[in-house]
């Protein structure tokens, strides 16, 4: 029989594969969600073993695509994950799906008990796995999601910190999980629409270059690029249905809509290496003249990354199609900008970013290129 397993770790799959094979069973390997799938959907297996934590794509998305696909939808779907994972998370993974939640390191014999009893029972057309998350119930999905992928993020990140590997290990550790995991939640808000893909990417190259711009250092440059990929972050915990909504928003849907820059910042606050960003994700719809949202803040009241972040977006925002407009075009986006400069913008970072848009006009084509991609 053919087992697929997905693990971003090397060690972690050579060691399975070498586990499973010594009791017969051919294995496949995967990286990610992503190529989990691809090798799926060429030649389905006998059961998917799956780590939760995983860049570009992770075992949560990947169990709820796996139990919507109707060819791949009976095969059994197993969460192989390490020890710090807690009994929501166990919850929360059966809930989707999975016949099973394993929890590693486990006993070489006690686990290849475990995945012969599953596979008999599937044989035998015996396994009843839960059925999966309504897709109609987003709002349930999206808040455990989102709480579940956070409680993953922190947990790692202290075992880390109270790890006694050197310093610099330690660092670069640190730093391979934020990337890993700004991916993750990037990639997860770009799936959620077609409206939102690539725009984030795109405000994070804009307000990279309007910091450069002004001169800010590359500390700096690291915070607010990760300020801008994550800035629209509370639309995980959206309706698809009110990104994709075609006509204008209600009164009540845009109160619901505006309420994304606050979930965003509070989903991430208590992550302690992020309390420098969560600020300009909090208030990147702020404007000079307190006119904005979710506070009403003016001028420097508002934050320089926020403020980037504000001009950055915007001008990407009437650059993109949106599912009620097509673009409004660059020279458009110009214009608004100069002439909201001072009222809603800070008339500062706007001359740096028209300064920066004359210079590079690769920049200003980084939109038609993802476009072209959603296309």
């Amino acid at each position: 029989m053919k087992i697929l397993i997905v693990d971003d770790n090397a060690d972690s799959r050579i060691i399975l594969r070498k586990t499973l094979e010594s009791d017969g069973y051919t294995v496949m390997t995967a990286s990610d969600g992503a190529e989990a799938l691809r090798l799926a959907r060429d030649g389905p297996p006998d059961m998917i073993i799956s780590d939760i934590l995983m860049p570009g794509m992770d075992g949560y998305q990947l169990c709820r695509l796996w139990r919507e696909d109707e060819r791949l939808s009976s095969v059994p779907f197993v969460f192989y994950s390490a020890s710090y994972t807690d009994r929501k998370d166990e919850e929360f993974g059966l809930g989707m799906g999975a016949v099973r939640f394993i929890v590693k390191p486990m006993d070489h014999d006690d686990f290849l008990r475990i995945i012969r009893e599953i596979l008999s029972d599937y044989k035998k057309g015996l396994l009843t796995p839960s059925p999966p998350v309504d897709k109609n119930d987003e709002d349930s999905f999206l808040k455990g999601y989102s709480a579940r992928l956070i409680t993953q993020l922190e947990k790692k990140v202290r075992d880390l910190e109270a790890s006694n590997e050197a310093l610099r290990r330690s660092e670069a550790d640190l730093r391979e999980l934020f990337e890993s995991f700004v991916r993750t939640m990037v990639n997860t808000l770009d799936a959620k629409s077609r409206w939102t893909k690539g725009h984030s990417r795109r405000v994070a190259v804009y307000a990279e270059q309007i910091a450069r711009e002004i001169g800010l250092g590359e500390r700096e440059i690291a915070e607010l690029r990760m300020a801008a990929l994550l800035h629209d972050i509370g639309k995980i915990g959206l309706r698809d249905s009110l990104l994709d909504k075609t006509e204008g928003l209600t009164e009540d849907e845009f109160k619901t809509m505006k309420a994304h820059a606050a979930l965003g910042a509070d989903l991430l606050k208590d992550i302690k290496q992020l309390r420098n960003i969560t600020p300009a994700i909090r208030y990147h719809h702020e404007r000079s003249d307190g006119s904005g949202y979710p506070e009403g803040l003016k001028g420097k009241e508002i934050g320089l990354y926020a403020d980037i972040i504000h001009v950055a977006d915007s001008f990407d925002s009437m650059t993109a199609d949106r599912p009620y407009r097509h673009s409004l075009g660059k020279a458009y986006a110009v214009s608004e900008l100069k002439r909201l400069a001072g009222e809603h913008f800070n008339p500062d970072l706007v001359n740096a970013f028209l300064n920066a848009l004359g210079r590079k006009p690769g920049i200003a084509g980084q939109e038609r290129k993802d476009r072209r991609q959603k296309r």
